[in-house]
C-alpha cells in the first residue's frame, strides 16, 4: 500500500490529522509531487485548515505550474471568502489551462463569472480600494 492509499485509510477512518501527519512526512523525506501536495491540501480544506490548504495549493503550483486544479481550487475557495478580486485573477487562471476537468471548468466558469461582476461592484462602489 502505497503513502497515498494508506492515507486515504486514515481519513476514512476520521483520522484525518494522521493522514495529513503521514503525507507531510512522505514529503518531508522527498516523495513530493503536485498529486501528493493536492491531496494534502484537500485533507487540510476538510478539517478547515484553510491557511494549510493554501499552503499545500502553492506548493502544488510550484511543483507543476501547469496543473489546473491547485488554482481552481484556490479561485473557489477564494470565492467562498469573498476576496473577489484575487478569485477573480485565480479562477480566470485556472480557465486558461486546457487541462482543467470539464466538471471543474463548468464551476469555474460560474464562479469566475459571479466574482468578476462582485469585484466590478465593488471597485464601483469605493474607488482606489481593495477587498483584499
Amino acid at each position: 500500500m502505497n503513502v497515498m492509499e494508506q492515507a486515504a485509510a486514515l481519513a476514512a477512518e476520521g483520522k484525518v490529522g494522521s493522514a495529513i501527519d503521514l503525507l507531510e512526512q512522505a514529503v518531508a523525506m522527498g516523495e513530493e509531487s503536485a498529486e501528493l501536495c493536492l491531496y494534502i491540501a484537500k485533507l487540510c480544506h476538510s478539517i478547515n485548515e484553510l491557511r494549510a490548504f493554501a499552503n499545500w495549493c502553492h506548493e502544488a503550483v510550484r511543483i507543476d505550474p501547469n496543473h489546473a486544479e491547485p488554482h481552481f481550487l484556490l479561485g473557489r475557495e477564494l470565492h467562498r471568502t469573498r476576496r473577489w478580486g484575487e478569485a477573480e485573477e485565480t479562477l480566470a487562471l485556472a480557465l486558461s489551462m486546457p487541462t482543467l476537468a470539464a466538471a471543474d471548468r463548468a464551476e469555474a466558469e460560474r464562479l469566475h463569472s459571479e466574482a468578476a461582476a462582485e469585484h466590478a461592484r465593488y471597485r464601483a462602489a469605493n474607488p482606489g480600494f481593495s477587498n483584499i
